[in-house]
């Protein structure tokens, strides 16, 4: 069964304002590098095994900001950063992206959230074989500072 854990940043963590960062994650019984054209196999085609039985995929990361209020879910449809995964992850199974650009350097003050999101090869969110068992994805919580 797959399970992620975000390794960078770390939970907790306080980072500066406006300045780009690494974010990694660390995968395990998922066969990355699965990355379908969402503009045509967007749903197209069934969860795919690998010889093993291992799902085919990728994984995608998004920060969304939080609000003030603890008690207020963050909406879905709102966030900052978002990003698919498509590569393979490397031989100790942890994928690796930059948040920020030279444009748009890192993300601005603030208390945010980052999660995986484990995905098919054609998109759609993996099937796991049962109901009690550990989470596929994680989130953790940051806050950025100026």
């Amino acid at each position: 069964m797959i399970s992620t854990l975000i390794i960078k940043p770390k939970d907790g963590s306080i980072l500066p304002a406006n300045q780009n960062f690494t974010l990694a994650i660390k995968i395990i019984n998922l066969q990355t590098g699965y990355f379908a054209d969402p503009g045509t196999e967007y749903y197209a085609f069934p969860q795919e095994l690998n010889e093993e039985g291992i799902i085919k995929g990728h994984c995608h990361v998004v920060i969304q900001k939080l609000p003030e209020d603890d008690e207020i879910v963050p909406n879905p449809s709102i966030f900052a950063f978002f990003r698919g995964l498509n590569d393979p992850a490397n031989d100790r199974g942890i994928l690796e992206t930059e948040v920020g650009s030279d444009l748009v350097p890192g993300l601005p003050s603030g208390r945010y959230r980052v999660c995986t999101m484990v995905s098919t090869f054609s998109h759609q969110p993996v099937i796991m074989p049962v109901a009690q068992r550990g989470s596929q994805d994680d989130c953790i919580r940051f806050t950025v500072k100026s």
